[in-house]
């Protein structure tokens, strides 16, 4: 940190200025005193700093012994700790383990002895190091075991600690966040297999400080360690953890026991188990190196498609970073009901199923877990190989990995993907109601760092310093900064000492204004031509709440576009309000302020209609283009050249999502442009390359033209696509025109295991479906976790509520109860609806046929079969209300 330096000459001058105004100070004081209340000296409020946590004694090696008891859904586990004071003696040690039975806990320590041998053909001595018992004692309380080490211990003194315990995760008070809606460590799902539809799993969530709930440990990012981990599991299921599995052996009670070791220091927080029936696909090695995916028996032969493009990613970011993928093997396991998207454990990282599965035939239409699969992958260097010494600096983590995802899609998939990506993160970001310090240490909760800022804003801010560095300075920078702090931690200062040592330039005023304040500018751009002078005069005015806001400066890139062609200037703008001159032959036909669209701004900047038209054909960016296209949308009723330039664009941009959303402009002029509007559709439907970009064209025709005979062809050739976004598409045509058509349209469908095409036909079925419908969501609980399952289940409710018949209400109500008992927190609440929503209808169904058999009785009409009907109501009702009792 640079020291704050006062000349001399305003010393003097501050003390004479002082002296000078006690005078005055104690006249106005006088004054004060007899005119008002005198004033109190309060204090300033405390900032909520919070500081790295301090490191007493330093994590070595851990090595656990852990099997389980499913039926209780707890974990018996034995822990060898190595550790050894990090620089001042201590006696005391202290470990997190939260909501454990601590059985034992004993102390070794290092002792050394010579012994006689033969070198050399003559007598000698060797030293021989080995453990030996040492007196301690040790209190449990407050989650944390405090070992008194019986002595002293200095910096260069090991020392192993071995503690037997039970970690009991579904005892614990249960915390989480936004982003991570549970703390407790250790998952068991489904472990008494009361849920036909979900497969018994375990696994575990380490960030923040959740992994001490079930393993012993010093839970602190700022912790490295080495770590080897003996599991004990069905023989019908499998295991993975960090590093690679060094042996298995076969146990005499149906189980076996797998040793996993990682020989390279990580935190605490990134250690991991997954124990399941998964099936192991392995993928092409990288550099020797395995690469694999564990994934439901279902998925197996879907697991290439869904994560086949690791291996490129990792030869990908080891070369763009000048530092190869470090550990020993990439591993990446699927599981059910996970508590965030997903967890970028050292050399294991865990999905929730939500976010990553899909079927090869879904992938069709866009791999939905390309960018989460890529940015977790990215965390291997930014996270684990470097980690964050503190939760305040978890940008070093979470701003990178979003960045990885822009890297490798523009890589991947072009710019315009990337931009349109980042396009999307820079609006979640905007979107927030809250200003905060993206390097925070004063939040409440750690878990508050987990938000739009870490991610969404830190990966722009990134964004920018690449811009303003260049490329080859930012790669190699952080090249410098990996290889400056592998296998340690870092904070923010860490990454600006490696730009500026490749660099050579000072670069705090970046790090200040975008990473340690809060905010962003609020630009207003004019641009005016002085003809007389052939001068473009742009003026740039910062208009943010300079009270909260820094005032920012802003290197960037303007455009100037003249006869057919464009000149690049660099300008630095510096100033609240700054004007910058550009000579020109005349009149441009764009001044394109921010070309490189880098700038994490709310921006004004006023062109006109003719200037946009340029802009959308001459600029080269998604941003650009979008930019023009959404304001010549808003003329696209009245002008002739805003609808020609969008019709373009529907049909001929580059790329895809831009050609998405101009179809969706020409939506408000469809009518009063029919004839020219209804042939362009149904081309793109027919000759369009991106099946997504075929469903929106045959959306607009069934949106706008729905009673054109024509179309009736064009959606039964959309039901025979390969796409299921055309195939959804196909089916909403018919939901719309005729709902009992849709129905037999439906069923050739009912069986894909595509979730894409399964929410559409529950959606149908939910809203038009008979009770024999029930089957098909019966068949289908399986394919569903997490929110996904609480979307198909509400329409599953809907079409249970309708049924008439007992047997179609209790599949339901069964199914309701099965999830309950074995659902996530979200999940297990839309059950416990859908059962009381059953309750609710049959119980007006009881009460609705009590009255008509005793009307039946006062006219004296049969009533026997009557009351078998009404007993089997009643029945009916009280089997529902005994499994929603079951559940509450």
């Amino acid at each position: 940190m640079k020291s704050l330096f006062i000349p001399k000459f305003f010393q003097v001058a501050a003390v004479a200025l002082i002296c000078s105004s006690n005078v005055f100070a104690q006249k106005a004081a006088t004054e004060a005193s007899d005119t008002s209340k005198k004033e109190t000296n309060t204090p300033p409020k405390k900032d909520n700093y919070r500081a790295s946590n301090p490191i007493v004694c330093d994590l070595i090696h851990t090595k656990l012994e852990v099997s389980f008891d499913w039926a209780n859904a707890q974990l018996k586990g034995k822990a060898t700790i190595n550790l050894k004071p990090h620089f001042y003696p201590t006696r005391m040690c202290y470990l997190n383990a939260r909501g454990m039975d601590i059985k034992s806990v004993k102390l070794f320590q290092l002792s050394t002895t010579e012994v006689k041998e033969m070198v050399n053909g003559k007598p000698g001595k060797k030293t021989v190091e080995k453990l030996v018992d040492a007196a301690s004692t040790f209190k449990y309380e407050n989650d944390s075991i405090k070992i008194d080490l019986g002595r002293e211990f200095k910096w260069n003194e090991n020392f192993q600690v071995q503690i037997e315990y039970i970690a009991k995760p579904n005892e614990l008070k249960e915390g989480g966040s936004n982003a991570i809606s549970s703390d407790k460590g250790l998952y068991f799902i489904n472990n008494k297999a009361t849920n036909p539809y979900k497969m018994p799993q375990i696994w575990t969530q380490g960030e923040t400080q959740s992994n001490s709930a079930w393993f012993p440990t010093i839970d602190s990012p700022s912790q490295k360690m080495t770590q080897e981990i003996f599991i004990t599991a069905p023989d019908k299921m499998i295991t993975l953890s960090n590093g690679i599995m060094v042996a298995t052996k076969k146990n005499a009670d149906a189980t076996h026991t797998d040793h996993w070791k990682l020989d390279l220091p990580h935190s605490p927080y990134l250690a991991m188990m997954g124990v399941g029936e998964f099936k192991k696909f392995t993928d092409e090695p990288w550099k020797g190196k395995e690469i694999s995916y564990y994934v439901e028996a279902s998925y197996y032969e879907h697991a290439k498609a869904i994560f086949g493009n690791t291996k490129e990613m990792i030869d990908f970011f080891s070369t763009k970073l000048g530092v190869d993928y470090a550990w020993p093997k990439y591993a990446q396991i699927v599981v059910r009901d996970y508590v965030s998207g997903a967890m970028e454990n050292t050399s294991a990282t865990l999905h929730g199923d939500f976010a990553v599965y899909a079927t090869t035939r879904e992938i069709i239409d866009g791999n939905k877990g390309e960018d989460i699969i890529s940015h977790e992958l990215f965390h291997q260097w930014f996270g684990d190989l470097v980690t964050t010494e503190s939760w305040s600096n978890l940008p070093l983590n979470e701003s990178f990995a979003t960045y990885g995802e822009y890297l490798w899609s523009e890589y991947k998939f072009g710019r315009d993907a990337a931009d349109q990506h980042h396009a999307q993160s820079r609006a979640g970001y905007m979107a927030s109601n809250k200003q905060v310090n993206l390097i925070r240490y004063n939040y409440e909760n750690r878990e508050d760092m987990f938000d739009g800022f870490s991610y969404n804003k830190g990966g722009q801010v990134l964004h920018m310093l690449r811009k303003a560095v260049g490329d080859d300075a930012f790669f190699a920078s952080l090249k410098k900064y990996l290889e400056n702090r592998k296998f340690k931690t870092a904070e923010i200062h860490d990454l600006r000492l490696a730009f500026e040592e490749v660099t050579g330039r000072d670069i705090n005023w970046f790090f200040n204004q975008w990473f340690l304040a809060k905010g962003h500018p609020v630009i207003e751009v004019t641009n005016n031509f002085n003809s007389a002078d052939n001068m473009v005069e742009l003026t740039i005015e910062q208009k943010q709440n300079f009270k909260n806001v820094p005032l920012y400066e802003l290197p960037m890139e303007i455009d100037i576009y003249e006869n057919g062609k464009v000149t690049r200037h660099h300008i630095n703008v510096t100033e609240a309000k700054q004007t910058f001159k550009f000579k020109t032959s005349g009149k441009p036909q764009l001044v394109n302020f921010d070309a490189e669209r880098q700038l994490l701004a709310e921006l004004t900047y006023k062109k006109s209609l003719e200037e946009y038209v340029f802009q959308y054909k001459n600029a080269p960016l998604y941003s650009d283009r979008v930019e023009a296209l959404k304001e010549l949308n808003k003329e696209i009723s009245k002008n002739d050249a805003a609808y020609q330039t969008i019709k373009w664009a529907a049909e001929n941009d580059k790329f895809h999502r831009v050609r998405q959303a101009s179809i969706g402009f020409l939506n408000t002029v469809a009518k009063d442009k029919e004839a020219d509007l209804k042939s362009l559709m149904v081309k793109i439907f027919q000759m369009d390359k991106k099946t997504t970009t075929r469903a929106e064209a045959l959306e607009f025709l069934n949106t706008n033209y729905a009673s054109d005979p024509e179309l009736n062809a064009l959606n039964e050739k959309a039901l025979m696509e390969a796409s299921y976004a055309i195939v959804a598409e196909g089916l909403d045509y018919y939901v719309k025109k005729d709902p009992k058509l849709a129905l037999t349209k439906a069923k050739p469908f009912e069986n894909e295991p595509g979730k894409a095409i399964l929410y559409t036909i529950s959606s149908l079925y939910g809203n038009h479906g008979a009770e024999s419908d029930i089957v098909f969501f019966h068949s289908n609980m399986k394919n569903f976790g997490g929110f996904e399952l609480i979307t198909f289940m509400s329409n599953y409710i809907k079409i249970a509520k309708r049924s008439e018949g007992y047997s179609g209400a209790l599949t339901a109500a069964r199914d309701f109860e099965a999830i309950a008992q074995e659902g996530g927190r979200f999940t297990k609440s839309g059950a416990i609806k859908g059962l009381k929503d059953l309750l609710a209808v049959w119980t007006k169904k009881e009460t609705d046929f009590k009255a008509k058999v005793d009307a039946a009785k006062k006219e004296n009409k049969d009533i026997v079969q009557l009351e078998k009907d009404l007993k089997t109501i009643t029945e009916t009702k009280e089997i529902i209300a005994g499994l929603l009792k079951g559940v509450s």
